[in-house]
């Protein structure tokens, strides 16, 4: 099940040269957990847009935030291209994290 359907208090953290994701996530009759994922380790920006099993997208996005949709959570952020160009880009995290046990996981 993708963590937003089981989390509160979805948001993210830019810690230096990461984002990370922070829920309190459910583990069961009404409870939650604090749990964080380093989005980095599994999002890039190769050339102006969001990739998953890429790495370090912090480093070269601007006004990083979550947007919360329909469909899922989404991370939004100005990327940069190789040739100076930027735009608005987004990425839906909830297609590739789930909540497993109270732990934010990459699927």
């Amino acid at each position: 099940m993708s963590f937003h359907e089981s989390c509160v208090d979805i948001r993210i953290e830019v810690r230096g040269d990461h984002t990370v994701l922070l829920a309190g996530a459910g583990v069961g009759d009404n409870a939650y957990q604090p749990a964080e994922l380093v989005l980095d380790k599994h999002i890039g920006n190769p050339d102006g847009y969001f990739t998953w099993d890429e790495r370090s997208f912090t480093e070269t996005a601007e006004n990083i935030e979550l947007s919360f949709r329909e469909d899922g959570v989404w991370l939004e952020a100005d990327l940069p291209e190789i040739d100076g160009e930027s735009g608005r880009q987004g990425i839906n995290l909830s297609e590739r994290i789930e909540n497993q046990n109270g732990r934010l996981v990459f699927i």
